[in-house]
């Protein structure tokens, strides 16, 4: 790890051989441990130490990008030169905002030392106690262990300088009977900012069990289902949406659903959607890759849409301020939520089972796809335990199912229940983490069926 007081010493260097008319500085220093197993052994242990430096030169009001993985006085330097070289071929743009202004920041307390400290025994005997319940019963246990210690600091020549270390930790585990097309297999997942959080026996035991309830599935005819869905396929659902339109660049341009409707109904009112850094358990980051302050923002507000995230550039376009959700780098223009949370409620899944007359229980989705962005229909399968329901309980287990629905129409505008439990989960690639509730729909529409 590069530790505070190095790494603004190098982003000093990288600003005193910038040319730039204004230079912005955004370095990240992770060490990413993974422990990885399959076929109910450990077959991969990794701890990775990375830095990136990323500089953003300003010409004018040009700007181009560089980054290098060396903090020598030269890498730096080269790194600046290359930044400006490359905003010196980039047009004009009249509506750059400038880089941010210096601002106070809000203590984060995002650090664990148990999960900094987390090694590569640790690491296995919490994975051995999933392998090890999958063993009991025959079954073959796969997935990845994570922990993490990230630094992040952002500088430019305005005066900004922010800087905060913080942990996290996840597990994903998959539990099957076999490679058969139609074997049962049972799925867990679950993230944190302490991997004290994370209950590995816990977690192990319910992809056990789902896949042992999975196994034998029968086929149903497809068509549009009462479904209870579980936090993992309610978190692939708001990822969908944040990916589709919760950004502001998609906002300005009208290919978001909140395009054109802030206020108006999407969802059931009992839906609501924020992104909230401070969000209890989360992995905190109290500014954004610019500098700027993150704000709390509600997204679908009591089944209204509310707002969507900003970065400065789109935020300047738009007329309104940065909300403070600028990613690194440049990209994802328009700014990205890396912690959503939806509301939770008064239910439980039993309960909601034991409401349902005939329905479909899905553990998670897999393979999602947007099919049209501003009707935010996706398309995709169920995996790792889907279930039919029947008079309250669940009767038999079912072959996957595509599925075709819209996240708000159909999904989200057809809530029935909301448990008040929630879990995190970790979202796709480093999009942070989600707190997602379970929650029952009357309305999910499915297409077809796996062989």
């Amino acid at each position: 790890m590069v530790g505070k007081e190095r790494a603004f010493e190098s982003i000093k260097e990288a600003f005193a051989s910038s040319r730039a008319d204004m230079t912005e500085i955004v370095l990240i220093s992770e060490r990413d441990s993974l422990t990885r197993f399959a076929n109910s052994e450990i077959h991969q242990n990794t701890s990775v130490d990375d830095v990136t430096i990323m500089v953003r030169a300003i010409d004018g009001t040009r700007e181009g990008w560089a980054s290098t993985n060396q903090l020598t006085p030269e890498a730096l330097a080269d790194a600046a030169a290359r930044a400006l070289e490359m905003a010196s071929v980039q047009p004009a743009n009249p509506d750059f905002p400038g880089l941010a202004e210096p601002a106070q920041y809000e203590d984060a307390h995002g650090y664990d030392e148990t999960t900094a400290a987390f090694g590569p025994m640790e690491r296995a005997e919490a994975v051995q106690s999933i392998i090890r319940q999958a063993d009991a019963h025959k079954l073959n246990a796969s997935g990845a262990l994570r922990t993490r210690v990230r630094e992040i600091a952002v500088a430019n020549t305005l005066g900004v300088c922010a800087w905060h270390v913080g942990t996290d930790a996840s597990l994903v585990t998959v539990v099957m009977e076999s490679f058969e097309a139609n074997a049962g297999s049972g799925y867990a997942e679950a993230g944190a900012m302490r991997v004290g959080d994370l209950d590995f026996q816990a977690l192990g035991a319910r992809a056990v069990d789902k896949c042992i309830a999975s196994m034998n599935p029968v086929a149903i005819e497809p068509g549009e289902f009462v479904a209870v869905l579980e936090p993992s396929a309610v978190s692939t659902a708001m990822e969908m949406l944040a990916y589709m339109g919760m950004n502001g660049l998609s906002f300005t341009e009208g290919r978001s659903y909140a395009s054109g409707r802030l206020g108006a109904k999407v969802t059931s009112e009992m839906v609501t959607i924020i992104d909230d850094w401070r969000h209890p358990r989360m992995a905190p980051l109290p500014f954004d890759f610019e500098g700027v302050p993150r704000k709390r923002v509600p997204l679908i507000q009591n089944g209204l849409a509310a707002g969507v995230v900003f970065d400065r550039a789109i935020a300047a376009r738009a007329h309104t301020k940065s909300t403070g959700h600028a990613v690194p780098g440049g990209e994802e223009k328009g700014g990205y939520p890396i912690h959503l949370a939806m509301a939770t409620g008064i239910s439980s899944v039993e309960e909601m089972v034991a409401e349902t007359e005939r329905g479909v229980y899905v553990t998670r989705f897999n393979y999602v796809n947007p099919v049209h962005p501003t009707k935010t229909i996706i398309t995709g399968m169920t995996k790792d335990g889907t279930f039919l329901i029947e008079n309250g309980r669940i009767t038999k287990p079912l072959r996957n199912l595509r599925f075709t629905e819209s996240i708000l129409d159909g999904i989200l505008g057809s809530v029935q229940a909301i448990s008040r439990e929630a879990e995190l989960i970790p979202a796709l690639g480093d999009g942070g983490l989600y707190s997602a509730p379970a929650i029952k729909t009357g309305r999910l529409n499915f297409t077809g069926a796996s062989a």
